[in-house]
């Protein structure tokens, strides 16, 4: 893992997550995903890996699935915008959204099962929360739990 700040940490959890979201008044936004276990995870070396992630923006939502995307609304008034912008090509998935003055931008390669996350916008500086951290330029405070503690190791903030 890497945080917005660039801090890189080691996570291993297995389950859904808040990879990161808009931790304003008013949030727009929230991005989650999913970690399971490797093959060559053993009982005492658990390692893991991203296999899904969801985006929500607004009343939109993305859900990337290995190479299966899923796009909505979660209810409520139907615009003819599209909050988020989804590419697909071979064993990739380009998905955008901007918020505020914001975009974000996700490259998922399933080969690696890599995700690449990056913004370019200065609203979210700060505003942010969740396993990539705050974005405020502070590598120091990028493990803040909900209760606006700093976690003392990666288990703890996970």
């Amino acid at each position: 893992m890497r945080t917005f700040d660039e801090r890189a940490y080691t996570f291993q959890g297995t389950s859904w997550y808040i990879l990161f979201k808009d931790c304003t008044d008013n949030p727009r936004f929230e991005v989650t995903t999913k970690f399971e276990p490797r093959e060559d995870s053993t009982p005492d070396r658990v390692r893991t890996r991203t296999i899904s992630f969801n985006v929500t923006v607004g009343n939109h939502y993305a859900i990337v699935n290995g190479l299966d995307v899923t796009t909505g609304s979660t209810g409520g008034q139907v615009t003819d915008a599209k909050a988020i912008t989804i590419q697909q090509e071979d064993k990739s998935v380009k998905l955008q959204f901007t918020s505020k003055d914001t975009t974000f931008t996700f490259n998922w390669t399933l080969r690696k099962h890599t995700l690449d996350v990056s913004y370019a916008g200065s609203f979210y500086k700060g505003n942010l929360c969740g396993l990539m951290g705050n974005a405020d330029g502070d590598t120091r405070n990028d493990f803040q739990k909900p209760d606006g503690s700093l976690a003392k190791d990666v288990p703890e903030f996970g």
